[in-house]
């Protein structure tokens, strides 16, 4: 959308939703199309793919999204960031390539040292969106990509962590600009709040609490299977307690089929535990306007987009807590439990089948996730990194 106020601003990404992977960095997207609403936005995206592949070499255009999509498959290398940057850098010898006011980095790495290089050849400030979990546990961060990623932040004007925690951890991975300085602002991810919304048709609760998960299925973070073994113990100390249990995600088939193969170990089956695959948003949106819950078990996360996205619907989440998400999280809202007790988490499911006012769980996400807020958020961190870049 362009206007007087509105700036041009070169989005490029370290993850994000392509041919290769449909889903990852699909936050990143919506950030992205709540930006485009004040802002004229491009984004640029390199996702190395082996040299046997079809798409190996190839660009797509999109603007289907309410801004212009550049993605391009370039020839895996090692290390990969060898390629990102080579094909990302490549995209500004193309046409109808129009000079940014900003350039905003989405995840410091793969993509940052590009992002670095073109900020400081055109002298535009650079700013990043940071989400990634790493930080939290970065003595497993190899030395080479420390000192890339402290290198890009030593160009960058403002930090936008989407948690105060993960802008904690990334002060003490040292990410400063080169003056030692640093700028953050905490912008959480961004929830279309007129797909998710409320229920507007009255729900039967003859069959018993329903309650949703929705993730991309992967043990290590989200600890599906210890989710598996909490509705298991209840299934067997709480035979009258009426719930059903509807699991979302796993683009991977093969991780669906493990997931899928444990549950039938455990003896659940449908109707007490149902599998639907990856959904589409719209669908996602439907399944919790027809839930009473969101339920989460995550070891690691920073704030998923399914809690902003299950408060919007008016639901009541519970979670771990980890990452950010005690920064947001209240009693009117869910439950938080410590990591890995399912035995908190089983008390915590009992506990659900009680009046939640949704209204009120709604109007938390409104002011803090919707699009206008987001995007209102980062036109002032816009204006700030001018006014820094300036001075």
């Amino acid at each position: 959308m362009e206007s007087r106020d509105s700036l041009r601003v070169l989005h490029i990404a370290s993850w994000y939703p392509s041919k290769v992977h449909k889903s990852l960095g699909n936050f990143i997207q919506r950030h992205i199309s709540a930006i485009a609403t004040k802002h004229v936005c491009e984004l640029w995206y390199s996702s190395p793919i082996h040299a046997n592949d079809p798409l190996m070499g190839s660009i797509s255009i999109d603007d289907s999204n309410g801004f212009v999509e550049r993605i391009v498959y370039p020839k895996a290398t090692r290390p990969g960031v060898r390629a990102v940057t080579r094909s990302l850098l490549n995209f500004e010898l193309g046409e109808n390539i129009a000079m940014p006011d900003i350039i905003h980095l989405h995840v410091t790495f793969p993509a940052g040292r590009a992002a670095r290089i073109l900020s400081e050849k055109w002298d535009i400030p650079l700013v990043i969106t940071e989400h990634w979990t790493a930080y939290h546990d970065s003595q497993h961060i190899p030395l080479w990509r420390r000192i890339a990623m402290r290198r890009t932040a030593s160009a960058t004007s403002v930090f936008c962590p989407v948690t105060h925690q993960l802008g904690q951890t990334m002060r003490q991975f040292k990410m400063v600009n080169r003056n030692g300085t640093e700028t953050y602002r905490v912008i959480p991810n961004v929830v279309d709040t007129e797909k998710f919304k409320l229920c507007d048709i009255p729900k039967s609760k003859s069959d018993g609490l329903k309650i949703l998960h929705v993730s991309s299925l992967e043990e290590a973070q989200k600890n599906i299977t210890g989710i598996l073994n909490t509705i298991s113990y209840i299934r067997t100390t709480h035979p009258d307690f009426k719930f059903t249990l509807k699991i979302v995600g796993g683009s991977e088939i093969e991780r669906l089929n493990e997931v899928r193969s444990y549950a039938t170990i455990m003896k659940l089956v449908e109707p007490y535990v149902k599998f639907t695959g990856a959904l589409s948003g719209e669908t996602v949106a439907e399944e919790m306007r027809n839930s009473d819950a969101v339920l989460l078990f995550s070891r690691k996360e920073n704030f998923p987009c399914v809690i902003a996205e299950a408060w919007s619907c008016g639901k009541p989440v519970i979670t771990t807590d980890v990452g950010g998400i005690a920064e947001h999280m209240a009693p009117e809202r869910g439950k938080m439990v410590k990591s890995g007790d399912e035995q908190a988490l089983a008390k915590a499911i009992l506990a659900l089948d009680k009046p939640w006012d949704a209204e009120k769980i709604r109007s938390y996400a409104v002011e803090n996730f919707s699009i206008e807020a987001v995007a209102e958020a980062y036109s002032e961190v816009y204006s700030k990194a001018l006014s820094i870049s300036s001075s």
